[in-house]
């Protein structure tokens, strides 16, 4: 079920989360933590509840719990100095600072992915029409690599085909190992790489799920 707090799209259920329509990628103890901080909202969460529930029988460094709160800080645009939605209480823990979401009729839904990038560690949602791949920037499908460029790669779908075009990256776009020069169509279960991730490019027919995309992961891996 999707929750919506202001801009804010949350589905705990299909691990996503949307920005302004956008979808954003969470490392997944990231997610987890946000997903906790909603389940528990607006009651504070302790560090050692956070901790326990993150990291049950193991031992992190302090420094493992800000860091992902600055993540979703982040990725969400909250600011930590004037915070909208993630409140600090000092040596306490942490806070989902908005009590009630918005109604489903409130709630803007967000467009449907088409296709995807999958490796073991990352899903990456592509719609319809262009999206571009890369490191950073506003209306960047986000991918956490010193080997992506800022602006890496444009994958465009349109009535169930898709291109795959190179923006002049520094470590290159792959299909399947070749080299992409120009754009070059995929189709489904094609390999992309770029720069050292490793992707299985998965195209949607309507009927298949997230699901059943992740289910059929190939355990290819990234750096």
């Amino acid at each position: 079920m999707q929750l919506q707090f202001a801009d804010l799209t949350f589905d705990r259920d299909r691990r996503q989360l949307w920005v302004r329509g956008q979808e954003i990628q969470l490392s997944p103890k990231a997610f987890d933590l946000l997903a906790l901080l909603i389940e528990r909202r607006p009651k504070a969460v302790s560090k050692a509840d956070i901790s326990a529930h993150l990291w049950p029988d193991t031992f992190v460094s302090p420094s493992s719990l800000p860091s992902l709160v600055s993540e979703i800080r982040e990725a969400i645009a909250d600011d930590r100095r004037r915070p909208r939605l993630i409140r600090t209480l000092n040596r306490v823990g942490y806070a989902f600072d908005m009590e009630q979401p918005q109604s489903s009729t409130q709630a803007a839904s967000p467009a449907r992915p088409t296709g995807w990038l999958i490796s073991a560690t990352v899903e990456v949602a592509l719609l319809s029409g262009e999206n571009v791949i890369g490191r950073e920037g506003d209306g960047i499908r986000i991918v956490k690599s010193t080997t992506v460029s800022r602006r890496h790669a444009r994958i465009v779908i349109a009535e169930q085909m898709a291109t795959v075009e190179d923006l002049e990256s520094k470590n290159g776009t792959y299909i399947n190992s070749r080299r992409v020069s120009g754009p070059t169509p995929v189709v489904d279960g094609d390999q992309i790489r770029l720069g050292s991730l490793l992707f299985t490019f998965r195209l949607s027919t309507g009927a298949t799920s997230t699901e059943t995309f992740s289910a059929s992961r190939d355990g290819s891996s990234a750096d």
